[in-house]
């Protein structure tokens, strides 16, 4: 027996020629589908790579401006509190409403420094010194002098100080 040739029927060959040109047209169209996707990535990822240039090069800029400002307020900081510390309560075994009373008025005394630049306040650190020295304060009936034994400036000035009775 002889098998019968299949390739010689029209409707044989108009099926294998219509598969030859569904591939070819299925080709074409995947080939243009994926350079029109290509070509959006592509376009997309310029854009992007611009864009990080341009936020790289701002974020230099910024960081490098911040730095010099951070400079410029490290020179120009204030002093935004101050801190009395009284060194020798133990040994003069004050109460603490005296204790609070003279805190107050040496606060009160240095009261004028808050809201300077550091600097001003380090340059007239003597004057400071001298004033809270000089001073005799008064609480109740009891006259206390005190003697600056230390101080340490920056946001917050600090000042340990010794109380000296009967001054």
């Amino acid at each position: 027996m002889r098998v019968p040739p299949i390739y010689e029927r029209p409707t044989v060959k108009r099926f294998f020629a219509g598969m030859i040109l569904g591939v070819l047209i299925g080709w074409v169209f995947f080939v243009y589908q994926y350079g029109q996707v290509y070509e959006g990535l592509v376009f997309r990822i310029s854009e992007q790579e611009a864009t990080i240039y341009d936020l790289r090069g701002d974020i230099e800029a910024l960081l490098s401006e911040q730095d010099k400002l951070n400079e410029e307020n490290q020179k120009k900081l204030t002093v935004q509190e101050i801190d009395i510390q009284f060194t020798n309560v133990r040994k003069l075994k004050l109460n603490q409403l005296t204790l609070l009373d003279l805190k107050q008025q040496a606060l009160n005394e240095l009261q004028d420094i808050k809201r300077k630049d550091i600097e001003t306040v380090h340059n007239m650190r003597d004057l400071l010194i001298s004033t809270i020295e000089n001073k005799v304060f008064l609480v109740g009936d009891k006259r206390y002098q005190l003697e600056v034994e230390e101080s340490h400036l920056f946001t917050t000035l600090h000042i340990y100080v010794k109380v000296i009775p009967g001054g």
